[in-house]
């Protein structure tokens, strides 16, 4: 049988006082102060700490600047903007003139701003103002312009929406006609990416009633399709007459004929196909402008000296090899043709000469220079900077080899698909056409219909200027 136990008095367990609150209660406080001051830095102190909502900025124009309180924020093409609370003075720009200005009032939201972005939505509604087309216009020019001479992109060479940029900008400033502007500029489309961005373009303009004309689409199809037709124009070439004038220049009639040959009409031979021209009586030089011309010319007009090189890279109108390898001085008498000038140095040259004169002087057209080496026909290529006369004086020297010449013409890819030509001073943006071949290249590869190119800038030991003087 089971005995009864009995239990062995035992002290309390007490646990030790912290008030009059149990410890339970306390680590419940500590758990909810720990709560609240985790959601307080979480969700309230970053609002606190920095107020501000993230700003999208759009326009119906294409990448319109925006400059906040004076200082450049980023573009309407880009990401949201982080803009502090308070009040901001917004400046929206356009190819650096400003179309727009307002206040932003930007509230203090607070709460989880941390994980919340809050956004805000800014329209830039533009205003039509002094000068804005022409900038649209001419900064277009230049691009298109710049992307004709890539006949071919890849992933990491990507061609930019220059027509439709185009579109929707003349479209949100309300100009109703851009007929003339828009033909020119589709006149240098020579990619399909090109293309098909000319055709977006036109949609955008017949979308919004705008007036416009373009270059014939059937034939921009051929053309970078490779499927275009055989042209065939009655060829009808210049006379080939010229007087000597006895001071060293050849004299020329205006005439009316044509440049180029016959051929498949394609990209490939697009800078040959004929084209009509009509000339006006002008008297071309026997030979380039010498080193030592040029050395009067640098001697009156410092900042064309070689000694000014930086600065005339910095403005532009030359590149690092602006009188490479040549020494003037009109201390002895060089009848070396001057190289490496810039088409800039050449029209500057041109116009200094004029002054001094009261003649006028300038390079001559394709056109000009085309007749006057049909003159020069029959002539060997020269294969060298020199080529001294025989006593004939039947042409002007070295028309074809010797150097590339500068002429006052505008290069546009399709101008002869339009039977146009363009004097480079009417359009500034072009790159210029250059004639007749240097003494390295091959003879059988350049003849008078042969179309060179260069920038403006550039500076080449090729090249050399020839001049024209009115007739007189």
């Amino acid at each position: 049988m089971k005995k009864d136990g009995k239990l062995v008095d035992v002290e309390p367990v007490r646990l030790p006082s912290f008030g009059p609150l149990r410890p339970g209660k306390y680590i419940l406080i500590f758990l909810i102060t720990v709560i609240l001051l985790a959601v307080f830095l979480l969700f309230f102190l970053p609002g606190i700490v920095k107020g501000g909502r993230y700003v999208t900025f759009t326009s119906s124009m294409s990448s319109v600047g925006v400059i906040i309180d004076g200082e450049y924020t980023g573009s309407t093409s880009g990401s949201n903007y982080f803009i502090e609370s308070g009040s901001h003075e917004a400046e929206y720009i356009k190819n650096g003139i400003t179309i727009g200005k307002e206040t932003l009032e930007i509230d203090h939201p607070v709460f989880a701003t941390l994980f919340i972005r809050r956004t805000q939505t800014v329209d830039i509604v533009p205003a039509q103002v002094e000068g804005l087309y022409e900038s649209i216009f001419d900064s277009t020019l230049e691009g298109v312009v710049s992307y004709s001479a890539v006949l071919s992109y890849d992933e990491t060479y990507n061609y930019p929406p220059l027509y439709t940029s185009y579109a929707r900008d003349v479209s949100a400033i309300g100009i109703r006609d851009v007929s003339s502007d828009f033909h020119l500029l589709s006149s240098f489309v020579t990619t399909g990416e090109m293309l098909d961005d000319l055709k977006a373009a036109a949609a955008i303009l017949d979308e919004n009633g705008i007036k416009y004309s373009t270059a014939d689409l059937t034939v921009l199809d051929s053309l970078i399709s490779g499927n275009g037709e055989n042209t065939d124009c009655t060829l009808l070439s210049p006379s080939g007459n010229a007087h000597y004038t006895s001071d060293g220049f050849y004299s020329y009639s205006g005439e009316s004929f044509t440049m180029g040959v016959n051929g498949k009409v394609s990209i490939e031979t697009m800078n040959t196909l004929p084209i009509t021209v009509i000339t006006s009586d002008f008297d071309l030089a026997q030979f380039y402008v010498t080193e030592y011309e040029y050395a009067l010319f640098t001697k009156e007009n410092p900042y064309w000296a070689k000694d000014n090189l930086e600065t005339l890279i910095a403005d532009g109108m030359a590149d690092e090899y602006y009188l490479a390898g040549i020494t003037l001085s009109t201390a002895y008498v060089s009848n070396l043709p001057v190289r490496n000038i810039s088409w800039y140095a050449a029209d500057a040259y041109c116009r200094w000469l004029s002054e001094k004169t009261g003649t006028e002087y300038r390079m001559p057209s394709e056109a000009e220079w085309y007749q006057a080496a049909s003159s020069a026909e029959g002539r060997a290529y020269a294969s060298s900077i020199l080529s001294l006369d025989n006593g004939s004086h039947t042409s002007p020297l070295s028309m074809l080899g010797g150097l590339w010449e500068f002429t006052s013409s505008a290069y546009v890819p399709l101008s002869r698909i339009d039977g146009m030509t363009y004097d480079a001073g009417d359009l500034s943006q072009s790159d210029i056409i250059v004639k007749g071949g240097s003494y390295i290249n091959d003879p059988s590869d350049i003849s008078r219909e042969t179309v060179g190119v260069m920038r403006r800038e550039v500076c080449s030991d090729y090249t050399g200027l020839r001049l024209v003087r009115e007739n007189i």
